[in-house]
């Protein structure tokens, strides 16, 4: 499940949708533009998501970020960012969705549950402009 970091840095990002479609899209333009830089993890449930992370912690690699789908079977999203905060609060949230409100979007950004929602569809320059953001300050 977890693959050998081929870089120095132990940082992680990992993304999480159950549609495959979307995590194979977010997953090329990772690839395409952290694949050396980051350690790139994907899971198709917040369920799977939680054992990645708690395996990548117990591994000492650090969560740079975690990208979550909202609308996903099981536990979603919004759920999803309040367990990764309530465990890790420095591991930042972004939330890709089609189907949120935009009251649990301002909810979860006052509360500083997620560090902002981006609507589908996404624009792959503003996900990688957010990355390279936090990896700057988490490098600075």
């Amino acid at each position: 499940m977890v693959q050998e970091p081929t870089i120095k840095a132990k940082l992680a990002i990992l993304t999480v949708d159950d549609e495959k479609i979307i995590l194979d899209s977010v997953r090329s333009q990772l690839e395409r533009n952290f694949q050396n830089k980051y350690l790139l993890e994907f899971a198709e449930s917040a369920e799977e998501a939680i054992e990645v992370t708690s395996s990548l912690i117990a591994e000492g690699i650090t969560m740079l970020l975690v990208i979550s789908d909202y609308q996903m079977d099981g536990m979603k999203g919004d759920e999803f960012a309040v367990w990764i905060k309530g465990k890790f609060p420095n591991i930042q949230v972004v939330i890709i969705t089609g189907h949120m409100s935009h009251d649990l979007s301002r909810k979860l950004l006052d509360a500083d549950i997620v560090m902002k929602v981006i609507q589908k569809p996404w624009s792959e320059d503003e996900l990688i402009s957010l990355i390279n953001s936090l990896g700057s300050e988490f490098n600075a």
